[in-house]
């Protein structure tokens, strides 16, 4: 595929990824609102670990033993951050912390990798690259400030919830450290199997942990509430986590990364699309800022974004 067509391809593919990534955040607070947040770690990796097993036994044998032969410790390093660490972290912090709060502290995420990919990938900054990072912080300020993010109280965190903000923000530690971790071994292996094998091996551990309280949690759980489970499990998990892979094997980690701005505001929208919670013009003009700070930064109309042609 051409570069120019690969990349569109790519942009779209983030695109839909933040659509579904969104969601998860309101997913996430409908079930801690019935469960701890190991339970619902849980509830949310124990099907995706029986479906990655079960499509490396039957499909993809021979490849998963590859990557697990040449990358052991990414691998393995990659599933515990993105399986368990990212998700204990949010869980816990999100039993206290309203979904769009989360979504704005999460949105933390592209520093972060920036800073990293900087330093251990050799990732180059270039002027336009900040200036697209510097326009999209600034229409998240405006989405924050006078958007109304998901309706009155719903962005700010009080006082005494700061101890459970910081536990969010191990998320977007553990995120992007995973993400500097993996991205080097995508360049020969397929994203797909990939994601496979280091869920299977982020979330094996979780079977050691199945008791008859958390079944018996699982049991009363209403239909809305398996709704929940079988998206974040399904969509947010086997199908996003491989689109990201796919993302982080064609661009630099810290373009990828940018996209997780683009949380807060569709966080917002399904928040006023579901529960019919207020937004202004300005969380809208603040969206749009935020998006053309996005495409300035990947996209470059002489030379494409900043991929990686290793």
């Amino acid at each position: 595929m051409p570069n120019r067509s690969r990349d569109i391809a790519i942009f779209a593919l983030l695109i839909l990824t933040f659509l579904i990534w969104s969601n998860s955040f309101i997913a996430i607070k409908l079930l801690l609102a019935r469960m701890g947040a190991f339970d619902l770690l849980r509830l949310r990796f124990l099907p995706v670990g029986v479906i990655s097993i079960g499509m490396i036994l039957l499909f993809y044998r021979a490849p998963a033993w590859r990557i697990l032969r040449t990358h052991p410790v990414r691998v393995a390093l990659g599933g515990w951050l993105m399986v368990i660490s990212y998700n204990l972290f949010l869980n816990s912090g999100m039993r206290y912390v309203q979904p769009n709060a989360a979504s704005l502290l999460i949105a933390l995420n592209p520093l972060i990798t920036l800073l990293l990919a900087v330093r251990f990938l050799h990732e180059p900054f270039t002027r336009r690259r900040l200036l697209g990072t510097l326009i999209t912080f600034a229409g998240l300020a405006l989405v924050v400030l006078l958007g109304r993010v998901g309706g009155t109280g719903g962005s700010w965190i009080t006082l005494d919830k700061v101890p459970y903000a910081l536990l969010v923000l191990g998320g977007p530690l553990s995120w992007a450290t995973a993400t500097i971790i993996i991205k080097p071994a995508l360049k020969n292996h397929s994203p797909l199997v990939f994601n496979f094998v280091s869920l299977a091996l982020g979330s094996l551990p979780l079977f050691f942990f199945i008791d008859r309280p958390f079944i018996e949690k699982t049991l009363a759980l209403r239909p809305l509430e398996y709704g929940a489970a079988a998206f974040l499990a399904i969509a947010c998990t086997i199908l996003a986590f491989t689109f990201w892979n796919i993302a982080i094997r064609s661009w630099h980690a810290s373009n990828v990364s940018l996209f997780v701005y683009l949380n807060p505001p569709l966080t917002a929208i399904f928040t006023y699309l579901f529960f019919g919670i207020g937004i202004t013009l300005f969380f809208f003009v603040g969206g749009i800022i935020m998006l053309a700070g996005i495409v300035i930064a990947t996209l470059d109309l002489q030379r494409g974004p900043a991929i990686v042609t290793e």
